[in-house]
């Protein structure tokens, strides 16, 4: 392991992504619980739990082969794969949160990359309340907002 603290935790990561699985867990199980809500609304899909399930499928599959040529699952390649997983979301995450904020992009925060898309293209998009229970008392508020405005 490398010193340096937060510098290094991303090739930490790499080499070791198994041991250092508790220090990550709240930022992946976070990114699990929300991650089937975060791709339906976002990319406006009905695709239930396939996104989460072949998410996982695929990390279990590099996980396998790394150990079936190492005979130890946590190899570098995991390592990759789950930071570039991570990277994806939190990356689609931050950007839908900034745009949302700039457009005022009623209901859920990640409806804002279609209503930017659709503001381009003149077609509306639909709106989300967020799944988020926090976040939706948010959206009904801005909803009840905007009809007091209207």
């Amino acid at each position: 392991m490398h010193s340096g603290g937060l510098k290094n935790i991303a090739s930490d990561f790499v080499e070791n992504p198994i041991g250092l699985l508790p220090n990550l867990g709240l930022m992946i199980l976070f990114a699990l619980c929300i991650f089937n809500y975060f791709v339906n609304i976002g990319f406006s899909r009905d695709w239930y739990r396939y996104p989460l399930i072949l998410s996982l499928i695929f990390l279990l599959a590099v996980a396998t082969v790394g150990y079936l040529f190492t005979c130890d699952a946590g190899t570098e390649v995991l390592g990759v794969t789950v930071l570039l997983w991570l990277g994806y979301f939190y990356t689609h995450l931050g950007i839908s949160f900034l745009l949302a904020a700039a457009l005022a992009t009623p209901g859920c925060e990640e409806r804002a990359i279609l209503e930017l898309v659709g503001k381009i293209t003149h077609r509306e998009s639909k709106e989300h309340l967020c799944p988020v229970s926090i976040l939706s008392v948010i959206d009904q508020w801005e909803k009840r907002r905007s009809l007091e405005t209207e």
